[in-house]
């Protein structure tokens, strides 16, 4: 099909320059502009089978200034579709299109304004326990969009250390899942990101909130996660403020030498 794929996108482009416009994606912006408009009254009931949801996933991937002009219109129906009682299928790809937004430099600084409201409203919802192993895939989708989100510094220190409490809360969870080894891991690896972009920020509270969450990893049934969480031990101690709590010290660090032995 590739063959084919590259004379679509060949015809796009002429018809595009037949409308008065530079290239096929400013052709699906003025699409996706005009269907935002007519979606606002039923993207809500929108279910896995919706044709309207395949076209709108399809016109945002190709469009380019509709993004920027459209992009609050794009969270709202974004963030209706990843709620907790819309399916699996659907919100897989509606948090699978928000890894794809992230990583087009034209939204760069778009997204850096919304970050606060894409971590609110859609990834932080997604992150929350719901039972099932279909869930799981969900909650790992939406820990890997916040490490793009750090990866990519779409949004400040100031900005995501407001909300850190608040990702804490939901990551407990999915670091304390005993069925999902690949979440575990994940969520480690989101609190190495963390301490490694907000370490100037963080003050006593945050590592205090951090350290038994990693302590409880070292024990974890998996070498690959309690070697992931040595690792951000390592970051812990050597972004640590000082003086720390000398009695929280000395805890943290006798149970690393429990572990020694693994």
């Amino acid at each position: 099909m590739a063959g084919l794929k590259a004379q679509v996108d060949k015809a796009m482009d002429q018809l595009a320059q037949h409308c008065g416009l530079g290239e096929a994606s400013d052709l699906f912006s003025v699409e996706l502009s005009i269907l935002i408009d007519e979606m606002k009254d039923n993207y809500e009931s929108w279910g896995k089978h919706s044709a309207e949801r395949f076209i709108f996933d399809l016109l945002v991937r190709r469009s380019n200034t509709a993004l920027v002009e459209r992009f609050e219109d794009i969270l709202q129906i974004i963030s209706a579709n990843v709620d907790n009682t819309k399916e699996v299928e659907l919100r897989m790809d509606m948090l699978a299109l928000v890894e794809f937004l992230m990583g087009q430099e034209v939204l760069a600084d778009t997204i850096g304004f919304y970050s606060p409201v894409i971590l609110q409203m859609i990834l932080i919802p997604s992150t929350v326990w719901k039972v099932g192993s279909p869930n799981v895939k969900i909650r790992k989708a939406a820990v890997i969009c916040m490490i793009r989100m750090i990866d990519n510094r779409l949004i400040s220190e100031t900005k995501l250390q407001l909300r850190f409490k608040d990702i804490m809360g939901v990551l407990k969870n999915c670091i304390d899942d005993d069925w999902a080894n690949d979440l575990r891991f994940t969520s480690v690896v989101l609190i190495r990101k963390l301490i490694e972009y907000l370490h100037e920020v963080f003050d006593d509270e945050e590592y205090k909130e951090i350290y038994p969450e990693l302590l409880k990893r070292l024990d974890d049934s998996q070498d690959g996660i309690r070697i992931a969480t040595a690792e951000t031990f390592q970051v812990f101690f050597r972004r640590l403020p000082d003086p720390w709590s000398t009695s929280l010290y000395e805890y943290t660090v006798k149970n690393i030498f429990i572990h020694l032995d693994d």
